[in-house]
């Protein structure tokens, strides 16, 4: 379906005056987590980190084993264990780069977005909700490092927790009225862990209707606001009259 939001016409990253996006293919690369992720770690121990969701999304989290990564690998678990001497230091290095990866890509979308209120809502809209083939196999082997590490040791998801208090914090100061900005966010975290979980189908035309309804609450929010503004605006005297 040839149905998608274009940044690059009227989208959300259009500042102030916020316009519905008029819904244009976006062919660039987009999803939660966005394919060009900075790599954060060495080349070999990327390769060890990707044998390890490969293994996570084929065989499943109860399944994960260091010999099962090594031989994923290709290598030897000696040399595994020389890179990552424990299970959980592998988990949590899988994490790590997840959750830095996503840090990376709302940055960068945020960069991206012209200033004006709600700049990180619509930044994430823009970046998130495009295109839904963007949402690839891999990236959804890369969501395998939360739940590794929920299975392995609660504790290890901390990295992703600190991403997404920056990132919670950037939406409370976007110059929004409360809970809008976390509505955008709940709503695509919500898209993401159906998608992840296999739950409800992610298809464009629901990308579509998600993003519209979320870009129409940002439209009245910031008209209501503006309105407000100019009601409590004190008028020009003239003569000693107010008028």
């Amino acid at each position: 379906m040839n149905v998608a939001l274009s940044p690059s016409n009227k989208s959300t990253a259009y500042a102030g005056d916020h316009e519905p996006t008029d819904r244009t293919v976006d062919t660039r690369p987009t999803g939660r987590y966005s394919l060009s992720m900075k790599r954060t770690t060495p080349k070999l121990q990327d390769m060890l980190l990707d044998a390890t969701e490969a293994v996570v999304a084929r065989q499943g989290i109860a399944n994960l084993t260091l010999d099962a990564v090594a031989a994923e690998a290709r290598m030897s678990k000696g040399g595994l264990l020389h890179y990552f001497p424990s299970k959980d230091r592998l988990v949590e290095a899988l994490v790590i780069r997840t959750a830095e990866g996503w840090r990376s890509c709302y940055t960068e979308a945020y960069e991206r977005t012209p200033e004006g209120p709600g700049r990180m809502a619509r930044a994430l809209l823009d970046h998130c909700l495009s295109d839904a083939k963007c949402w690839t196999e891999e990236l959804r082997r890369s969501s395998s490092a939360v739940f590794a590490a929920l299975a392995q040791n609660p504790a290890l998801i901390q990295p992703m927790r600190a991403v997404y208090a920056d990132l919670h914090r950037r939406i409370a100061q976007d110059g929004l009225p409360p809970g809008v900005g976390e509505a955008v966010a709940a709503a695509i975290d919500g898209l993401w862990l159906d998608w992840v979980l296999g739950i409800v189908p992610l298809e464009q035309v629901r990308v579509v209707r998600v993003r519209r309804a979320l870009e129409d609450m940002l439209a009245h929010v910031t008209q209501d606001r503006r309105s407000s503004k100019s009601k409590s605006t004190p008028r020009k005297r003239l003569g000693g009259r107010r008028v």
